[in-house]
Order: structure tokens, then sequence, then C-alpha cells
């Protein structure tokens, strides 16, 4: 699981090469428009969503059912067990992630986004998202 609270976080993502380009670039292109949307017109390296609710990439391997970590609890399904505000799925360049949006309260959201290959081995989490999605569209 990576956090996205600054465009340091960012910026390391990208020297580190830890997605792909075109994803990468998604997520950049997400975390400008949520500066703008927060209506912040100081440097970029000024803006943090600490106070928003940030930005999860989940990874193969993390358990969707059970992150406690950032406030979806075993107990309640982690993800699955969600009322998300809307899930999207998103292709380019031949991959395919899902942005899944749960708003904690009337200030606090949270933007999980989770790649394909994360999801690849695991049927129900793969459904779940899909059913998710097709119900947005």
């Amino acid at each position: 699981m990576r956090t996205i609270k600054t465009h340091a976080d960012l910026r390391c993502l990208r020297q580190a090469q830890v997605f792909s380009e075109p994803f990468t670039s998604y997520l950049e292109e997400e975390f400008l428009q949520l500066k703008e949307a927060f209506d912040f017109d100081g440097a970029d390296e000024q803006f943090t969503l600490d106070m928003y609710g940030y930005m999860v990439v989940l990874e193969k391997g993390d358990n969707l059912r059970d992150l406690s970590v950032v406030g979806l609890r075993r107990e309640e399904g982690g993800l699955l067990g969600s009322l998300p505000e809307f899930v999207e799925k998103i292709e380019r360049d031949g991959e395919r992630w899902y942005k899944v949006v749960v708003i904690y309260t009337n200030e606090y959201g949270m933007a999980f986004f989770v790649p394909a290959e994360a999801i690849a081995d695991d049927e129900q989490v793969a459904s779940w998202l899909e059913e998710q999605a097709d119900n947005q569209a």
C-alpha cells in the first residue's frame, strides 16, 4: 500500500519507478485536480491532502478486506464492506485500474486506486469492483 498526501510523495514514486508511466501520470493528474478542487493557490510543494483525505494505492498482497490502517476495519469488511461514493474503471495504454472514493465524513474522504494486476488472483474483489463500476455507468 502506498499513500499519497503531497507532491513530494508523487515525486518519490516517479523517481523510484514504483508504478508504470501511465499509472503514475494518472495519479499526478488526480492529485493536481484535488489541489484545484480545494482551491489551493499556493505552490505545489505546500499542498497536502492530510486534512481532506488522501490517495491510497493498493498493491498485490494488500488485504482489501482489512484496511484498518486507513480506516476501513476488518470487522466491517474493509474496502468490500464500504459504501463507496463512486467506483470508476480507468483504462489507459493497455492497463486497467479502479478508482474507489469512500466518504468518511462531510469533510473527509479517501480515494483508493486498485490496479487490476493487484487483484488478478482474487475473483471476489475483481467481481465487486466490476459490479460497483457498472452500477455507476
